[in-house]
This record gives structure tokens, sequence and C-alpha cells, in this order.
């Protein structure tokens, strides 16, 4: 990441002996007290990421081989390796979830925007909203991702009962705080998108860790499709994409230094050896983050032989984020062992808000209307900016003999392909589950034996972290 990171956090005088009910301690050295102070807060390196990237090895995209010189499954530590035997239980008490303790790290730097701002002793208060919309927008945000790792997926007919997250709304750690529920929660996202689209600013400022009025719909096109309201998520992804709709066509991209002997069977990317733009640079990205590891689980997961299965060598994103063996010295090759490749995309990607997932949920929405063709029209624009020009092949309705499902089911496979290993196919396993034409079984074996993770199953579900929740033992834990 090369922007200018401003270190810029706040100590509150209620810290000393006070309890810390969510376990996390924000690093304090400053009062922000000008608009300017607040603003510096969104530059911090502490916003720029985001998720976790343990949470793809719970999904049908993820394979860990085993045995030796480079089983990944042994490569994994103990978290990662009870996340992909589908145990909730993935830390014990004293282990620090960083998910959990970085999110909400994250929402007291957004609620100290939102909470002070405008109070601020300086600035037009046009700008003021404007920055406080940046913090509405990434409190969403936080709350959305929370909300789907530790609790069930949104059902209008249990929304009102199922336990969520907490809801923070303030900067102000010594607050106790309950598990609201998940219509709660859901509700809380919409309202803090709703009043951010107001003032967001037309163009992010500075970098693209900031966000944007494009984002801002994106965001909140994303919840109404988890939510199952295609119309209003169709809306919204119009709405962003009559903002900002750039797509990068990846034929243009390139491998800038070929793989190292021994290592001949390597075909594109292994790390940092393409001249893909990183997420903060690349002009699809609508907002930026990263995970805390900015590879993500580059090096460490193959895809499965589902996934495999649903790319073709002419597909460059097969081409450039995977790869047939690694390390370079010995060689291991994943694909003559086990028929699949590793993933090693090496770029610093965007796992937030990018152009690519607004056209993938436009389609859904819009053949979930029976608007088949605007949907096809989507996804053959996405797939001319993926695919080698020499095969590129515009789908037709007659290709899927005019049929609604088989259109839709081509449509989820091409958001499967462009958005693997980014953190989003867990809530969409989730979602889709709650149809019973999308039901599925998911096994991953390991150390000979074979796990599985049923449909609807509350396994999905994360533990609460120990850390937090001994804090409050009137939590339902899941």
């Amino acid at each position: 990441m090369k922007f200018k990171y401003l270190l810029f956090v706040l100590i509150l005088t209620s810290f000393a002996g006070c309890k810390n009910y969510l376990d996390i301690v924000p690093k304090g050295q400053l009062i922000p007290n000008t608009v300017e102070d607040y603003e510096n807060m969104l530059n911090e390196i502490t916003v720029a990421s985001y998720s976790d990237y343990f949470l793809d090895l719970l999904t049908d995209d993820a394979f860990l081989p085993e045995g030796q010189p480079h089983g990944l499954f042994q490569k994994q530590k103990l978290n990662g390796r009870r996340i992909y035997t589908f145990n909730k239980n993935v830390f014990d008490e004293g282990e620090n979830d960083f998910l959990w303790s970085e999110t909400y790290k994250r929402i007291f730097y957004f609620n100290t925007v939102i909470n002070n701002i405008m109070d601020a002793k300086d600035g037009e208060e046009n700008y003021k909203r404007s920055v406080k919309a940046e913090g509405l927008f990434g409190r969403a945000l936080e709350h959305l991702l929370m909300v789907n790792v530790y609790a069930r997926h949104y059902d209008a007919s249990t929304a009102a009962t199922d336990p969520g997250v907490p809801l923070v709304m303030i900067a102000d750690i010594s607050a106790k705080h309950r598990r609201n529920t998940v219509k709660e929660v859901y509700a809380q996202i919409i309202l803090d998108l709703e009043e951010a689209i107001k003032w967001l600013p037309e163009k992010s400022k500075i970098h693209k860790f900031r966000s944007n009025k494009a984002a801002g719909y994106a965001l909140l096109s994303r919840v109404y499709l988890y939510m199952g309201e295609y119309g209003k998520a169709l809306e919204n992804a119009n709405q962003s994409l009559a903002l900002y709709s750039t797509l990068a066509d990846m034929n243009n991209y390139k491998v800038i230094i070929p793989g190292p002997p021994p290592f001949p069977y390597v075909p594109g990317a292994p790390i940092g050896w393409t001249d893909i733009p990183d997420g903060q640079y690349h002009p699809e990205t609508l907002t930026s983050r990263h995970f805390l590891r900015p590879f993500g689980l580059g090096m460490d997961v193959c895809a499965s032989p589902e996934l495999t299965a649903l790319f073709t060598n002419d597909d460059r994103r097969w081409t450039f984020y995977y790869a047939n063996g690694w390390p370079p010295a010995p060689p291991f090759n994943y694909m003559a062992i086990a028929g699949v490749k590793i993933y090693l995309r090496g770029d610093f990607f965007n796992n937030a808000l990018s152009t690519p997932e607004v056209y993938l949920t436009r389609a859904e929405c819009k053949v979930r209307a029976n608007d088949k063709q605007g949907a096809l029209d989507d996804v053959n624009k996405l797939r001319k900016n993926r695919i080698n020009p020499a095969v590129y092949k515009v789908f037709t309705l007659a290709d899927f003999d005019n049929d609604q499902e088989k259109i839709l089911r081509f449509v989820l496979e091409e958001r499967r392909r462009e958005l693997a290993f980014t953190g989003n196919r867990i809530p969409d396993l989730k979602r889709l589950n709650k149809d019973p034409r999308f039901r599925k079984v998911i096994k991953h074996v390991a150390e000979g034996k074979e796990y599985t993770l049923q449909p609807n199953s509350d396994d999905y579900l994360r533990q609460i972290w120990p850390a937090a929740s001994k804090f409050n033992p009137d939590w339902i834990l899941n």
C-alpha cells in the first residue's frame, strides 16, 4: 500500500478502570477536535483492512491437499484447520479472533467520526456531513460483515428473533451491548447507508480506501441481495453503475516475470509477477480494502475440484490468479497430483466493493425478474473483459433454451468465478441455501476423515469470541 497513513487515534478518559465489553482496545494518543482531525481517522491504516481471509476455508471453493512436502492442510494454523473442518468453535479462550477485534476496532473509529464531527470547531456543514457519511458507510460495511459471519442468514420469517451481533453505535468501549437481532442489524445498516448516500462525495477523496456515492449504492444493493429483496437490489445496482461502471480488460494485463526454474508448469501469476494493479489503484475499485494478510489465502489454498471445473484455460482469472504448482524450490505440482491449481493471486487485491460484483448482482436480479436478455448482456460484458478474445463467445438465450433457471445458474457460476476467495462465498452459500434448488452439502476431507456442512446448518456460524462473551454472560452463544 502506497498512500501515506496518518496515524490518528484517540484516547477516552473512560478507559481507566472500565470494562471493555467487546474486548477491543484502540490505541490512543490524541483527542480529535477539528474536521481535519476526524477526516484523518478515515486515512488511518486500521480502517484500510477488512474481513478475514480464513472465512473462505469454510466454503466449497477451498481445497487443502494433504501430504508432504507441501500439504496445505498441515500448513494451516489450528484456527484454519477448525474452519476447514466446520468446527464453529474456532478460537480458544486467550486467543485473538482478529475478525471480531479488528472489526469492532474499525467501528470504534467510524463511530468517533459519526458521533462527534458535527460538533467540530471548524469546517463547513456540508463538508462535515460528507465526512460523517463516510463514517456511516464504513460502519454499515462492518456490521454487514459481522452479521453474516456470526449469525444466521437473514430470513424475513425469523430475523426478528434470530440473534445477530452487537450494534455498536457510540465510541465508548465501556458501553454494555447486547446481541441485537438479525432484523435490527439489517435495519440499522440500511438506515446508515440511506443517510450516507445523501452526502457521500461523487468521487473518493485522496485515495480509493475512502468512499463515494457509487460505492454507497453498491453496498446497499448487496444488503438487499442478501435479504432477497431483488427489486431493491436491482434499483441500487442501477444507481451505482450509472455513476461508475468501469470494467478493466484483463487481456491487457500480462505476466511481467515468468516462473523461475525449475518451475516450467507455472502458467502465470506467482506473487507479484503480473502488472495487475493493486486494489487502491485498480480501475474497477469502488471502495478499496484488503485482508490483514494482503494476499488473502494466496499460497495457502487450492481451488476445489468443483471450482476448478468452472474455469477454462482461456479465462484470464484462471491463468493470472492460479498456478499448477508452488513453491519454487522444491516445486510441487498440485495440478499433476490432484488435478487442481493453487491460488496465487499476487496483487494487494480489493476485497470490499468493485464494479464486477455490481454487474453480477444486477444480472442476478434481472434474471430473477425474468429479464433474461438483460442478465446475459451484463454477464457477456463482464466476460468480454475476462476471456481470451480469440475464443470469447457472446451467450444467447438459445444457449440456455430460453430457460430462466438455466440462465440464473449461469449467472451464479460467473459470480463464483469472479468473486472466489474475496470473502463473498459464505453469504452467497447461506442465502442460496434458502432456495431448495440451490441447497448443497459441502464436504471436506482432512486426515482421512470426511466432514460435512449441511445446508442451513448453524455450523456456518462462527462462535462468539470467548474474550468478548466472558464479559457478556447473558449473550446467547451460537
